[in-house]
């Protein structure tokens, strides 16, 4: 019984040697496994950091870019409308006046004197218009200026926007 007995205890024992080495090298592959899975998360985060610094930085030049475009455009629109007011002031005052030279847009003949040879713009028939037709011919001349200039801003802005965040 006793041989029996040291046999078991023997046996006994190997099983827990075994356990205690393998629970030893369970550890180490577990350890090696979280230290590559630390190194794989650590490369994606600073991969991630220079990503977004760089999204950063053209986000920040194409905010820029569009801010100059804004400022350009703007004072564009202030220009021509300064330009209109002056006009409108001038016909207001009556140093100038507002003339339309009458033509025949079907033909696209200029409407004159017809015993003249030559034509020209000179030739033309005008019209001149009173102080509040002038006024409201200005008026209009504002409004498409306006619309003009909005139009140019907003494909220029659009354009830029595309270019800077490589929209398709």
């Amino acid at each position: 019984m006793n041989n029996n007995l040291s046999i078991v205890l023997a046996f006994v024992a190997g099983v827990a040697l075994t356990w205690w080495i393998e629970g030893i090298r369970w550890d180490t592959d577990v350890s090696k496994l979280n230290e590559s899975h630390t190194a794989e998360l650590k490369k994606i985060s600073d991969q991630a950091v220079i990503d977004l610094t760089n999204q950063k930085k053209r986000t920040e030049a194409a905010q820029t870019a569009l801010s100059a475009l804004d400022a350009k455009h703007t004072k564009e629109l202030a220009d021509e409308q300064a330009k209109n007011d002056r006009l409108r002031a001038d016909v207001a005052d009556g140093t100038r006046r507002v003339r339309i030279a009458a033509s025949n847009l079907a033909t696209c003949e200029l409407v004159g004197n017809s015993t003249t040879g030559t034509g020209g713009v000179g030739d033309a028939v005008q019209v001149e218009l009173s102080g509040a037709g002038g006024r409201a011919v200005l008026d209009l001349r504002a409004s498409t200026i306006k619309d003009d200039q909005v139009i140019q801003y907003l494909q220029s802005f659009a354009a830029e926007a595309r270019k800077r965040c490589k929209i398709q």
